[in-house]
């Protein structure tokens, strides 16, 4: 009885070893066990126990392999480094507390500080990492790493052959929790990830399984490129950013929940919603790892299936791009055949399920089966006009967006909406051929048609090729205020149908330029269609013409730009611009950190003491640039002394992401760098307004659609701003805009 408690206790594996070596006949049989404490560790939570544990290791893998015990304490250590035929366990109550040290760990290449990690396996097979135990990154970051803020991997798995990770918990890594990069013949189960950046992140990967696995992360869970014969089922998806991204070809996604808003916290953006459930990283020719040992052949995206999933609050179902609006849209290899079936979206955002293609290398086959996707709505259509293209866009569709696609398959396929929203169902840029079977969609009686085109080839709607229909325009309305020269804009229109249900042509003759939409209505129903992000580059009034409506648009030049002059100054740390310009400013800044509290990099136009006591502050912003992404800032910036990033205290800033909504930033501690902020969790509408209110100390933030209603963003007493007037100005960072009708006011 004694005997079977002490092997209960042990790790199966261990017992499977001791039980093989009890079964000898008697002839000395090889140690399979090696406990790392008989080497030296001491296991306090204190002592530097890295040179210990490699030395097990090193001893396991001279006696021809084993298995190295990490029994119940805490273990501090630099970097680990696996050896060929290792299994490292790390027992139930034991952690492996990553060092606070940098210098404590290695990387494979010594110019790819990048790749350091507590647990390192490189150029080795037949390795595992195993056990109920934890590994502790304590949140280590580097100022010399990525974005100045990224420290050491949780484990690192680098060009090696048959590796398991399983059962253990991966938490608060400096950067990714699982990083592998060149690895054929992996299985990962019931690994749990918690915090930090990536939950699994894999790059040339071939032959993985990853099953039951739950991950709670502050950026992707998973993620990657250049996937081959890889599965993933079982897992629960918990992110602040997205719960799937990556490319690769014959890949099975099964049986996953994915929700949001994400347990931890963004640490670049400090954002909780997740971006999208399943968004596809395209494949470039280059690869994305040079220095990997390729493993997978590149090629284009292809065979890729996603069934039975259920997805909660994110902002975007599914999103594939890789055309101008992707951020890896150069030297990319396409896409070939998705397949979606048995997806259950609840709760999105106002992002639709989108697939974006270059005209060139349209997406060869998108197919869908059987969804029902619910989203959150509430998006007049005029307002996707000049939003750009991102999951947080508001896109002209609210169900649906496609755009060069060849063929496109929805079968079963349901969409609505939980707040009125006037956006199609369905948009379709330049589509090949579209089957729609039992197509259901909300549809609002003043809003848009159900579905909407600018170039479809083929529509066949339950096996059957549409009927046209006979569509009349009925007004025409040019966008309220006219256009710039250059900038997108919008003209509305009403139509209604005088034939039989089917698909109806219009043509908006702009100018000299013909631009056509496709419409399906009822027989006899009436809808509102926006011609959006028309542009045009002729100054004046341009001549519409819809059927036999004819009126004008006034398109005005884009405002010139100067030389910042008095009574303001400018100031600028990082590329960029601050222009003056009739009416206001422009400002276009880049920024290597990802956030101003990193690095306290911006382009200014400011009045140096020119907010007292009791003052307020007002601008509209637009966005002339259409930037889509959430890292970058614009907006009101105060502090003491505008010139002096990093040091000048009484710092606050209220800003607008370019799709992520407002926020109020500030220096909570005296240090000259932000380090508090309220959340920032919406939508960015352009044109806005922000204004910021001074009661001594006391900072109070708003926003708004239209310079009259406001919303507050909130409010927080500074210390730093106890002692008079503050220079007060407009700023970017990492973003642009154009600043109109800034002032300060009593």
């Amino acid at each position: 009885m004694e005997t079977i408690n002490i092997m209960r206790s042990m790790p199966s594996v261990l017992v499977f070893g001791l039980l093989f070596w009890s079964a000898g006949n008697g002839l000395a049989q090889p140690q399979t066990q090696f406990n790392v404490k008989n080497y030296g560790a001491i296991g306090d939570g204190i002592q530097l126990d890295t040179e210990a544990i490699n030395k097990t290791i090193q001893a396991a893998r001279e006696a021809g392999g084993g298995t190295v015990l990490v029994p119940a304490g805490t273990y501090v250590s630099g970097t680990i480094l696996l050896q060929s035929n290792v299994t490292l366990w790390i027992d139930s109550g034991a952690r492996i507390l990553g060092s606070t040290n940098l210098s404590d760990y290695r990387w494979p290449d010594r110019e790819r500080e990048w790749y350091g990690a507590i647990v390192m396996a490189y150029g080795v097979q037949n390795v595992a990492i195993m056990g109920h135990g934890t590994i502790d990154g304590q949140n280590l970051t580097n100022p010399n790493g990525e974005e100045h803020i990224r420290g050491p991997h949780a484990v690192l798995i680098y060009n090696c052959k048959d590796v398991v990770v399983r059962d253990v918990t991966l938490k608060d890594a400096g950067n990714y929790s699982l990083v592998m990069r060149s690895c054929e013949r992996v299985n990962i189960d019931n690994m749990t990830a918690l915090a930090g950046y990536d939950g699994i992140n894999m790059h040339d990967v071939k032959d993985a399984t990853i099953s039951n696995c739950k991950l709670y992360t502050g950026d992707d869970c998973l993620a990657g490129a250049y996937w081959e014969n890889v599965t993933v089922c079982n897992c629960l998806l918990n992110s602040s950013c997205n719960a799937i991204r990556t490319g690769g070809r014959n890949v099975l996604i099964n049986n996953c929940l994915i929700y949001g808003p994400g347990q931890y916290v963004h640490r670049l953006g400090f954002r909780r919603n997740t971006e999208s459930g399943f968004q596809i990283l395209p494949q470039r020719a280059s690869g994305a790892n040079t220095r990997a040992v390729r493993v997978v052949r590149p090629g284009p995206v292809d065979n890729m299936i996603l069934s039975d999933v259920t997805m909660i609050n994110v902002r975007s179902p599914v999103y594939i791009a890789y055309g101008s609006d992707a951020p890896y849209s150069g030297n990319n290899l396409g896409v070939g055949r998705i397949i979606i079936e048995n997806l259950t979206v609840i709760d999105c955002g106002r992002t639709p399920f989108y697939i974006s293609a270059p005209r060139n290398n349209p997406a060869k086959s998108i197919i869908v089966r059987n969804a029902r996707m619910s989203f959150v709505g509430g998006v007049d259509e005029e307002e996707s006009n000049g939003q750009g293209f991102s999951p947080y866009s508001m896109v002209q569709a609210y169900g649906v967006y496609c755009r060069n696609v060849a063929n496109l398959e929805l079968h079963d396929v349901r969409v609505d909406y939980r707040d009125k929203d006037r956006r199609p169902a369905l948009f379709g840029e330049n589509i090949g051929t579209l089957e729609l079977d039992r197509f259901t969609a909300q549809r609002e009686p003043d809003g848009a048609p159900s579905l909407m085109f600018a170039g479809v080839g083929k529509l066949v709607m339950n096996g059957a090729e549409v009927a046209p229909a006979k569509v009349l325009p009925k007004t025409l309305e040019p966008m309220p205020g006219g256009a710039v020269s250059g900038e997108p804009f919008f003209v509305s229109a009403t139509v209604q149908n005088s034939g039989k249900e089917g698909l109806g042509e219009l043509e908006l003759q702009l100018g000299n330029t013909s631009v056509k939409r496709s419409v399906w209505l009822d027989s006899n129903e009436t809808a509102r269609v926006r011609f959006i992000n028309l542009q045009s580059r002729t100054n004046g009034d341009i001549p519409l013409q819809l059927g036999d409506i004819v009126t004008n648009v006034s398109v005005r030049p884009k405002p010139s730009s100067r030389v910042v002059g008095a009574p303001y100054l400018s100031f600028q740390n990082l590329a960029g611009q601050v222009q003056q310009i009739d009416g206001g400013f422009y400002i276009q800044e880049a920024g290597d950190y990802a956030v101003l509290d990193h690095g306290d990099q911006y382009g200014s136009a400011y009045l140096s003491q020119g907010l007292g006591e009791t003052n307020s502050a007002i601008v509209k912003l637009e966005n002339p640039d259409g930037r889509n992404s959430w890292l970058g800032r614009v907006g009101i910036m105060v502090r003491k002394d505008i010139s002096k990033p990093g040091q000048s205290t009484g710092y606050l800033v209220l800003g607008a992401s370019p799709n992520n909504g407002f926020s109020l930033e500030w220096d909570s501690n005296g240090d000259g760098r932000i380090d508090k902020r309220t959340v920032l969790d919406g939508y960015t509408d352009w044109p806005c307004w922000i204004k910021l209110e001074r009661q001594g100390t006391q900072f109070t933030g708003y926003s708004s659609k239209d310079g009259t209603n406001w919303t507050k963003i909130g409010e927080v007493d500074m210390p730093g701003a106890d002692d008079g007037r503050l220079d007060i100005g407009v700023f970017a960072h990492r973003s642009s805009a154009r600043f109109l009708d800034f002032k300060v006011i009593p």
